[in-house]
């Protein structure tokens, strides 16, 4: 009978079964780190390109509202020509052309709308925490709940003006305007060409009432103008943070 010796396999020390432990940790270790950076690095190129886009927004903003106003300016004028031609002429039932053109110019103005597709994305999106710094994070979100305030206003604002319309309606008469209705052919404006020699009636006994809805307006354009300007300092403070924290040009 043969005896066969059986082969024995060494057994491994425990430094060895440590050092793979070790390589294994330092293996998932490195790939959570790299991980952990590409997800940063992605982050920040966003980030980057958030505040690309919003300094692309805010740069229209204050284009936008400094174009708009002189034409606040003009509707105040507007409104103190129109006080001063009833000043000097009480008890007139007749208004030359040129004042009524005034009148209808107290009616109108420029209301403003925002660009506001990259604060909505960062609001919607879930972006305002990739914003890392967080004096431009808080000067966004203030610069955000100024527009708001204003856009919140703004629909009272616009319904004083149709009031405004409706008032002028009613006190001028139609009659002596019938030819200037008749050949208006430019229907962007919403007022007839009128001669300053053309004579139109007014309705005294609804004058009062129109002129102190005037005063209103006059005081509500002057503080929607220190608002919307108080708003575009805003704007261009921001436009030079954004620029200096992220170096941008």
């Amino acid at each position: 009978m043969e005896v066969h010796a059986h082969s024995h396999t060494p057994r491994k020390k425990w430094t060895h079964y440590l050092w793979e432990f070790l390589m294994l940790f330092l293996a998932v270790f490195c790939g959570f780190l790299a991980e952990y950076k590409l997800e940063h690095m992605i982050e920040h190129q966003r980030e980057n390109q958030y505040m690309h886009s919003f300094l692309y927004d805010l740069t229209n903003d204050t284009a936008n509202l400094n174009e708009g106003f002189p034409r606040k300016d003009a509707r105040i004028k507007a409104i103190d020509s129109v006080f001063l031609y009833f000043e000097k002429n009480p008890g007139v039932t007749k208004i030359p052309g040129a004042i009524y053109r005034q009148m209808q110019r107290t009616n109108w103005d420029r209301t403003y709308r925002r660009n506001s597709t990259t604060i909505d994305q960062l609001r919607n999106a879930g972006g305002m925490r990739l914003i890392r710094k967080k004096n431009v994070a808080d000067s966004i979100a203030f610069y955000d709940l100024q527009w708001q305030r204003a856009e919140y206003w703004l629909e009272a604002y616009v319904r004083n003006q149709e009031t405004g319309r409706e008032y002028l309606v009613n006190i001028i008469e139609a009659q002596e305007l019938l030819p200037a209705f008749r050949n208006h052919n430019t229907l962007t404006a919403l007022s007839p060409a009128t001669t300053d020699s053309l004579s139109i009636s007014v309705n005294r006994t609804k004058l009062n009432n129109y002129l102190n809805f005037l005063f209103i307006q006059k005081v509500a354009t002057g503080q929607d103008k220190r608002g919307y300007e108080a708003l575009e300092k805003n704007a261009e403070r921001l436009i030079d943070l954004i620029k200096k924290e992220y170096h941008l040009k």
